[in-house]
């Protein structure tokens, strides 16, 4: 394993993320700390102000570059809602599993364990991006907040659904390739540790759920719907008043029917991540368009031209900042390569990663907490994949020595690794999830906080036992 000395811009960079986590639990946005980090570290790293500057531009590009499609898929999502709204066929849509969905708590399991489902067949980026077109609405109209939605989606997809992937196998091929331990053994081995997580994180975010129902509910009753709640309600009432156009009475069927279409073949074809958002994207693109053309005719040209507007708006506003945070983020992982130019620079994460296993005693509780915590600091560019080589070449270093299971550390690796950029980042996936719904990423980002705290400590005490 490689032992990192500790440099200047190492330490300046912790000091910038610590700060990073000061605004997300004082509920201060990091926009400030995370531009005067870049800048700064980017100047330390490169020997100059203009090297500085440079550092700052290269990773805002790779920051954008590595989160476009994300930020495409979103704007057209909200393209394909407001032609659908205009239609009618959002309301047709919703109105057969209305009396399913009545009740908000029923809806946190429904919309969790259909984002899981969906995350392991097709990955959860383009998961996320159908239920939010789909089942979200129908959650909303229940009654469940868009906040307490995010947190399902958030949880159960990227969190549950990829830190596993027992379909695809793509995240347990990292860990596998990694320690040269076959997949099949470190899916087995990642069993009982992601029931651990998945079970505490699910159960502890259902009561923070219930618990949010209940004070909203207890709210409106004495003081009156907030402004998000009012919107919430208007939703709901709209989507009881069931008024739509022919061609909405065609597209209620048409677009669930090809979207589901898209997810056989997404199985079928073996896409996943990229390629998988890629076809999801082009297929919402496309049911605007046809929509567009039948639902407004002569002022297609228009229409079109609006929601497009109104899409690109809403996905840059969410998304803006996000860009600029996460670039701070990048100098972390292997993206640093690309932003200063270096080929053999390493992650800043990963120099601390490598430090701190180096000044710890070998056993295995302490090679456990150590992979835990060089998952989650890896993890905070904003990718769960990038951090997982850190943990796991920990687990390899320390736990071979003292004849651990390397094998259940590894997965301990992976699971934080995922779950840490699942739901716990605001500039990652994270930010795909709140998007969807509507909130504030940082805000779903504290909402998160506690059962993914609790998940992880579940897991490191079944790992702990099993190596």
């Amino acid at each position: 394993m490689q032992v990192a000395t500790l440099s200047l811009a190492d330490w300046l960079f912790m000091l910038f993320v610590l700060a990073t986590l000061g605004c997300l639990v004082t509920r201060r946005d990091a926009l400030l700390p995370t531009s005067l980090g870049l800048l700064i570290t980017g100047a330390i790293l490169k020997g100059s102000l203009i090297g500085g500057l440079q550092v700052a531009f290269n990773a805002i590009m790779a920051a954008t570059t590595d989160l476009l499609n994300i930020i495409l898929v979103v704007a057209l999502i909200v393209m394909l809602t407001k032609t659908m709204a205009d239609m009618g066929a959002d309301k047709l849509m919703v109105a057969p599993v209305r009396g399913l969905l009545g009740n908000p708590n029923i809806s946190f399991w429904v919309l969790g364990f259909a984002t899981l489902l969906l995350s392991w067949f097709i990955w959860p980026t383009p998961a996320v991006a159908l239920l939010g077109a789909i089942v979200l609405p129908i959650a909303v109209v229940g009654g469940l907040p868009p906040l307490v939605a995010a947190m399902a989606l958030s949880i159960f997809g990227k969190g549950a659904g990829l830190s596993s992937d027992f379909v695809i196998q793509g995240t347990p091929a990292v860990t596998a390739g990694l320690t040269r331990i076959p997949v099949a053994d470190i899916v087995a081995a990642s069993v009982p540790v992601w029931t651990a997580v998945s079970l505490v994180a699910g159960v502890t975010a259902f009561f923070i759920a219930n618990r949010a129902i209940r004070y909203q509910e207890e709210a409106t009753a004495a003081e009156g719907p907030q402004a998000d709640v009012v919107e919430m309600r208007k939703k709901a009432a709209a989507t009881a008043d069931i008024t739509a156009s022919p061609t909405g009475r065609v597209m209620a069927w048409v677009i669930p029917l090809v979207l589901v279409a898209d997810i056989f073949a997404m199985y079928a074809q073996g896409l996943k991540g990229g390629d998988a958002t890629a076809l999801i994207g082009g297929t919402v693109l496309v049911l605007t368009l046809v929509s567009a053309v039948f639902q407004y005719g002569d002022d297609a040209f228009k229409k079109v031209m609006e929601h497009a507007r109104t899409g690109w708006r809403f996905s840059v506003n969410v998304f803006g900042p996000i860009v600029i945070i996460a670039a701070f983020f990048w100098l972390g992982g292997d993206a640093i390569k690309g932003i200063t130019g270096d080929k053999n620079a390493q992650g800043l994460m990963f120099d601390w990663g490598y430090y701190i296993a180096a000044h710890v005693p070998l056993n295995k509780v302490m090679v456990a907490v150590m992979v835990m915590l060089a998952g989650v600091l890896a993890a905070f560019d904003g990718s769960g994949y990038a951090a997982i080589p850190l943990g796991v070449s920990i687990a390899m270093a320390l736990g071979t020595p003292i004849g651990a299971d390397v094998a259940s550390l590894a997965v301990l690796g992976q699971m934080t690794a995922i779950w840490t950029g699942a739901t716990l980042v605001p500039w990652g996936f994270l930010a795909v999830a709140a998007a969807v719904a509507g909130v504030d990423p940082q805000d779903l980002a504290r909402r998160n906080l506690l059962p993914t705290i609790l998940g992880l400590l579940a897991g490191l005490a079944v790992t702990v036992f099993y190596a």
